[in-house]
């Protein structure tokens, strides 16, 4: 790494390097993937099944790989009929998310929930800030797709964004969605949660 390019990472705090195996996701009709921006991995693992989602036109645009359909919208305002999708998820999205409007995000996920329907989440655990001169706080992964591997990371600003499991698992709770699936690991997790 270059001397300019270790300066830019001066005030991250990265957490440990992991890794992370993806399979198809067994599901009917359509699967809305929620922040499916920068490298659209559900868009490169579903393809032509799935409707990305993201805030920021940029990073749908960044998502050049897959043939999915990519949507500029609000996830806390999904422009989505009732019970539209059997399947959404997030992967690595939330993070980006004021804690403040996690929630309502999570009430328009089940909304669009058909019933029976799964919202699978994958992100990062994220502690309360012990380092003042560290500003954003970051993961690499190396990410395994059935077609190949994808090198990556996601970062955000690290000050009052402390996140893990239980925080999601509890919204989810609130919102009226089941977990029926957990990994949760030192730095990251997975959430499996179906809608009744």
């Amino acid at each position: 790494m270059s001397e300019e390019n270790s300066d830019q990472f001066t005030n991250v705090q990265f957490a440990e390097q992991a890794e992370i195996s993806l399979e198809r996701i067994p599901t009917e009709g359509y699967l809305l993937d929620i922040g499916g921006g920068g490298e659209g991995i559900i868009g490169q693992l579903e393809g032509t099944r799935v409707v990305a989602i993201d805030k920021r036109k940029d990073e749908l645009q960044e998502a050049s790989v897959g043939n999915y359909l990519r949507i500029v919208m609000d996830a806390s305002n999904l422009q989505f009929l009732d019970a539209s999708f059997p399947t959404v998820t997030a992967f690595f999205s939330m993070m980006y998310m004021p804690l403040d409007i996690q929630k309502k995000v999570f009430e328009e996920i089940s909304r669009v929930l058909t019933p029976e329907g799964e919202f699978w989440l994958w992100d990062l655990n994220i502690p309360k800030q012990y380092d003042t001169n560290k500003q954003v706080y970051a993961i690499a992964l190396s990410i395994h797709l059935p077609e190949g591997e994808i090198g990556t990371g996601y970062g955000c600003p690290w000050e009052g964004r402390e996140q893990d499991a239980s925080h999601f698992k509890k919204l989810g709770e609130e919102v009226g969605l089941e977990i029926t699936e957990e990994l949760i690991e030192e730095h990251k997790f997975f959430l499996k949660f179906q809608k009744p």
